[in-house]
């Protein structure tokens, strides 16, 4: 499976369950994205719904990012509750049919902004680490003490600071944290980063952990990223490629307004602490708007949203990020930057009409999502979804990167697995998936409703509660 494909996240209106309609809030989605669709393995007859569990009743009111993860012989999932929109950490043992789920309620709750994603990662002695609930406040972190065992999360908040004060919080860059994310490096060592500050002024933070220590050290001694105060990175990646490097593609944002998004960029690396631009030129680090390598030269209220950032590669290996920007008559159009032989070519894949034109702060309804370029037995595709029309496949002329035809839209999994369940009116059905580590012929799918965004706002009525859903398929 792509990056791009795992933990996927899907929302299908209880009116149309034919017709999928992705949004994608101002978030960064690393890696996450929490954009998603539906995986290229799920082909008619392949996968078979076995069993289905009902886990527990979830907050509905956003669609924020709930987590789930498979490590070894266990399921471990995160997602907010109900009754109190805790946060939630619930386990189960894969190694018997009758085994039930055990939670753990966490002492800290969402509100109604959908920024606040929960993260699950594991250190290499199977020691769980947790964030989440976070949109420019102090560090929300937990750590198990022992392996596998969530019983034994506890709150720690901090990572650098030398406590939880205020002022040590500011020293140590940990007062104003957003969109947490873990990864590992090439020796299997667990980092975290997120953003410290603000949309329009932030910084990229980036830490390494030490399981002998059990202490975290900065992996990076500057930011990644840096906005001097003046703007802010949003990014995708790190993705590694084909080529064995990792890819980072970004935009630069001025203000919380998503118009102000300007300057496609980017950099390369082998081992996530020594980078490079396209011609090989090192990168200093931090990351600043007047060092950084800028592959489309957009300004402000152009059409590049950072949720529309794409990183992925063609027949032959070679990097394609698709962007968006506005054509004359402020129509959204894909753009693909390509990365050849003598330098960076521009491709205008589409020619839609339809004028969607963004603006403003919060996480904000899209009318249009898309995945990345990808080779697939030979021929270059690109799934596609615009509001008002059916979703669909690009097959790109790989000289062009023009459609040559049109598909369907990858066919969906079984009917029950795309039922939205709970009455309410304007109810979406939020997905996530997992192939089975041990058994790439078996599939965990997760399910539950939620209202759409709504830049961050309260909704006027409080939802009822949804049924978080697992299905269990094979094939």
């Amino acid at each position: 499976m792509s990056d791009f494909f795992k933990k996927n996240v899907l929302f299908i209106s209880r009116k149309s369950a034919s017709r999928t309609f992705f949004l994608l809030g101002i978030i960064y989605l690393a890696l996450l994205p929490v954009s998603a669709r539906l995986n290229a393995a799920e082909t008619p007859g392949a996968w078979k719904v076995v069993k289905r569990e009902d886990i527990a009743k979830v907050w509905s009111g956003n669609p924020v990012g709930f987590d789930f993860v498979q490590h070894g012989d266990f399921l471990f999932i995160a997602f907010y509750d109900a009754s109190d929109k805790k946060m939630v950490l619930g386990q189960k043992s894969l190694t018997s049919s009758e085994a039930a789920w055990s939670f753990k309620k966490l002492p800290t709750a969402i509100g109604w902004d959908s920024h606040n994603n929960i993260k699950l990662a594991f250190d290499s002695e199977n020691v769980l680490h947790v964030s989440g609930n976070m949109h420019a406040v102090p560090l929300i972190y937990f750590r198990a003490s022992k392996p596998l065992d969530i019983h034994s999360v506890e709150g720690i908040h901090r990572m650098i600071s030398d406590d939880t004060t205020k002022e040590a919080l500011l020293k140590g860059r940990e007062n104003r944290c957003t969109y947490p994310h873990f990864l590992k490096n090439a020796a299997g060592e667990l980092i975290f980063t997120y953003r410290d500050g603000g949309s329009g002024n932030g910084s990229q933070i980036w830490n390494i952990y030490d399981t002998k220590t059990k202490a975290w050290r900065r992996f990076l001694d500057v930011p990644m990223f840096d906005g001097e105060g003046e703007c802010n990175a949003y990014y995708q990646g790190p993705k590694m490629g084909p080529d064995g490097w990792y890819h980072v593609a970004w935009v630069w944002r001025d203000t919380p307004d998503c118009a102000t998004n300007h300057d496609l960029s980017y950099m390369r690396s082998k081992d996530l602490l020594h980078w490079e631009q396209s011609d090989g030129t090192p990168q200093i680090l931090p990351v600043t708007r007047s060092n950084s390598e800028v592959i489309a030269p957009l300004k402000n209220g152009q059409g590049l949203l950072n949720p529309h950032v794409r990183i992925g590669f063609d027949a032959e290996k070679r990097l394609v990020i698709t962007y968006t920007r506005y054509d004359e008559n402020k129509n959204n159009q894909l753009m693909q930057a390509r990365l050849e032989k003598d330098g960076w070519k521009y491709y205008q894949t589409t020619d839609w009409t339809h004028s969607w034109v963004f603006s403003g702060g919060g996480c904000i309804p899209t009318e249009l999502s898309f995945g990345e370029v990808q080779a697939v037995d030979g021929r270059i595709q690109q799934y596609w979804n615009r509001k008002h029309e059916k979703s669909g496949m690009f097959i790109l002329d790989p000289v062009s990167l023009k459609p040559l035809e049109r598909a369907p839209a990858p066919p969906a999994l079984p009917g029950e697995c795309l039922k939205c369940e709970n009455p309410q009116e304007n109810q979406r059905l939020k997905r996530a998936s997992l192939v089975d580590v041990n058994d790439s012929d078996r599939m965990f799918l997760f399910a539950w409703e939620t209202l759409p965004v709504n830049r961050d706002r309260p909704h006027p009525v409080v939802p009822e509660p949804s049924t978080l859903r697992m299905f269990i398929l094979e094939r």
